[in-house]
């Protein structure tokens, strides 16, 4: 994205599996996006595809700007860094007061804190292996 700003509807910080994830989700109902993306070859490879990506650290505010935060409606911090996670909600929320936030925690206790940052939703990963692990439990009577 080098050379212009991105006018993206939504920013997804992290282009793992969950990013990937979201990305393929918001393009099949045509909603534009912008990653941001810690990994010089990510960014690379995905440049080469064409994909709306910068590179740099999220929890940078010149970044986030970068990004497109200003007029960003909703940013999904899908990093796997807790910490990062966190300090990222924070600063986002500093940036733009009322985009909506979805924050990736492995922690309940770290998906409490990313609430009290700013962000509105949080995904927990041990919320979502339990409830798998009761939904495998169901299945075995």
């Amino acid at each position: 994205m080098a050379g212009s700003e991105p006018q993206a509807e939504v920013i997804i910080a992290g282009y793992g599996l969950p990013g990937r994830s979201a990305a393929a989700e918001l393009s099949s109902q045509k909603i534009s996006f912008c990653i941001i993306e810690l990994n010089a070859a990510t960014v690379t490879r995905c440049e080469a595809g064409h994909i709306p990506i910068i590179e740099g650290d999220c929890r940078d505010p010149e970044v986030l700007k970068r990004a497109g935060i200003a007029q960003a409606k909703e940013l999904i911090i899908a990093i796997p860094d807790e910490k990062a996670a966190i300090e990222t909600t924070a600063q986002a929320r500093r940036l733009n007061p009322s985009m909506r936030i979805i924050t990736r925690c492995h922690y309940t206790s770290a998906g409490i804190e990313a609430k009290a940052r700013g962000a509105n939703e949080v995904i927990v990963a041990e919320q979502v292996v339990a409830v798998e692990m009761v939904r495998q439990l169901a299945h075995y009577r």
